[in-house]
């Protein structure tokens, strides 16, 4: 997995109207291209002077798709029309998860469950189940 970050900065005559629309077009991304999992907009929320107020966050299904990503026909219409309109300027990193740290409750077990266990792991439980399977 990699996110592509992309953090803008808008031309001053852009509208709330104009950013809205620009979120909602993002959906094509996700439509289109296989390898996007999910589009993430934000507003910075934080008072610095730099300029860049919004952050748009791609998450992507591996490295290797990045490259396909960046020079997908879907992105270069939504970077060129839709935010090349209304940006004054943007700073992009492509980030991958080389570390994944979370917090842990005090027993140290995660009773909810997030994701589903890969088939091995099921293929693993199953043969435990069966092994010891009282008489």
């Amino acid at each position: 997995m990699i996110q592509h970050i992309v953090l803008l900065k808008w031309k001053p005559d852009t509208t709330q109207a104009q950013i809205e629309d620009a979120v909602g077009q993002a959906q094509e991304l996700v439509d289109s291209i296989p390898s996007v999992e999910r589009i993430t907009f934000g507003r910075n929320r934080s008072q610095d002077p730099h300029g860049f107020t919004h952050a748009l966050i791609v998450r992507i299904s591996d490295t290797d798709a990045l490259g396909t990503y960046l020079s997908d026909p879907a992105r270069r219409r939504y970077v060129d029309g839709v935010l090349g309109a209304i940006e004054a300027e943007r700073i992009e990193i492509d980030v991958p998860e080389d570390a994944h740290l979370e917090r842990h409750s005090e027993l140290g077990w995660h009773w909810a469950r997030t994701t589903r266990p890969s088939a091995a792991a099921e293929a693993a439980a199953l043969r435990w189940e069966e092994t010891h399977a009282e008489p």
